[in-house]
């Protein structure tokens, strides 16, 4: 096993072979990859790619958006590959940020990773949808000059300017931005029958808006499976899911070491 730089060349390849075994966002993990390749560190069983990680640095925090690994891939193997991430961090003062799940919970500990919340993922199973979705609705939500809001209100979210990340990393051909003045809602295509919900933004209590992005979405996406993830314990974020039939899962822990991280969950409909 060769634990260590991702091969740069091969790495579309690699990953297409990959995704045989899984789905993976490729989109993110190859903007990511650009962004930073001192941060991005793959596992290579001769010449195949068995597992890797790819991580981005903002100002205040870096978040580990994809740890993937074969089911055959032992755990000495994926330790020693976090161990080698952890080890070229340029400071300990950074926040690392990674979304687990809960098999993979003591996993991290081992790391002196610490819960920040439990997240759960909500599954949209595609389907017609029962409620009415009026023109005036369609274009209150389809507003053109977005970005600034969502630098302001993902910011205010975060405690992190992270709009270099959302309109560089995260966006992609297939993106759908909905928003109103209250907050933003960012979808796109992870696969041909598979939605992710990826930011997602709103003001504290603006629950009507909310709503109106999640018709929006559904409207515009439903005949497709659609996850987000969302946190477990803000009510009024799960019982909108739910309302909308959306299945909740709730074996997910938002994990960090370092410092402890600032972010209003409460403004947070899908991570």
């Amino acid at each position: 096993m060769f634990v260590g730089w991702i091969r740069q060349h091969e790495f579309v390849s690699d990953l297409e072979e990959f995704q045989k075994s899984q789905i993976i966002d490729m989109n993110l993990i190859l903007r990511t990859f650009e962004s930073n390749s001192d941060l991005c560190y793959g596992v290579y069983d001769k010449d195949t790619l068995v597992c890797f990680l790819t991580a981005y640095e903002f100002d205040n925090m870096i978040f580990i958006n994809n740890f993937y690994y074969l089911e055959s891939v032992d755990e000495n193997i994926k330790k020693r590959v976090l161990q080698l991430f952890i080890n070229t961090l340029s400071s300990e003062e950074k926040t690392v940020l990674i979304l687990v799940q809960k098999v993979e919970k003591e996993f991290f500990k081992t790391f002196d990773f610490q819960e920040y919340s439990s997240f759960s993922q909500a599954i949209y199973k595609g389907g017609a949808h029962a409620f009415n979705f009026s023109n005036a609705t369609a274009k209150s939500i389809a507003n053109e000059n977005y970005l600034p809001l969502v630098d302001s209100i993902d910011t205010r979210a975060f405690r992190e300017k992270r709009i270099q990340y959302i309109t560089k990393n995260v966006f992609k051909k297939s993106s759908l931005f909905l928003s109103t003045p209250a907050g933003y809602q960012h979808s796109y295509a992870i696969h041909k029958n598979m939605i992710k919900i990826s930011p997602w933004i709103m003001e504290d209590a603006a629950y009507s808006d909310a709503e109106k992005l999640i018709r929006g979405l559904i409207y515009h996406r439903g005949l497709k499976r659609i996850i987000s993830f969302i946190p477990s314990k803000i009510k009024e974020i799960t019982d909108l899911y739910r309302s909308y039939n959306f299945e909740l899962r709730n074996d997910f822990h938002l994990m960090y070491i370092n410092k402890k991280p600032n972010i209003n969950l409460e403004m947070i409909y899908a991570l």
